[in-house]
């Protein structure tokens, strides 16, 4: 009889031990939240203002996230490109971002009758996670 009670308590330790590694295995995670695909900075070098038409821009950055017209001005339109790139940490049930892993490009150009007529382009975040990135969209590795 003692040695069952033995292999009980034996048996309940060890699934204890089991439900707490388990437990603690999950309890810190990361993911990675990713929109879009990362903005070429030689791509957009390539809009010209006056020049480039609006089916050169598609095949350049591919559609927009977003479609904007205008309703003021008849034949106008804003296309909006994105890339945003965000590593969270997760900490039992805190999330914890560090602000070295989050990388944001924005491309907004503005167009009309089918020519580009101005365009804006910003970046903010890590230079070093940019460049890993673009490597990673380009074909390369880490």
């Amino acid at each position: 009889m003692e040695n069952k009670k033995v292999a009980v308590r034996k048996l309940f330790l060890l699934l204890t031990l089991m439900l707490l590694s388990g437990a603690l295995l999950s309890g810190c995670m990361t993911t990675r939240n990713m929109e879009g695909k990362p903005i070429m900075p030689a791509d957009v070098g390539k809009i010209i203002d006056g020049v480039t038409t609006q089916s050169q821009l598609v095949s350049m950055f591919g559609p927009p996230y977003d479609i904007v017209k205008d309703p003021l001005t008849p034949g106008a339109v804003t296309y909006k490109y994105r890339f945003y790139y965000n590593k969270y940490v997760h900490v039992g049930s805190e999330m914890l971002t560090p602000s070295s892993e989050k990388y944001k490009e924005k491309l907004i150009v503005k167009i009309k009758d089918g020519i580009v007529v101005s365009s804006s382009f910003t970046s903010t975040g890590n230079v070093s996670l940019k460049e890993i990135l673009k490597n990673r969209s380009a074909g390369g590795g880490d």
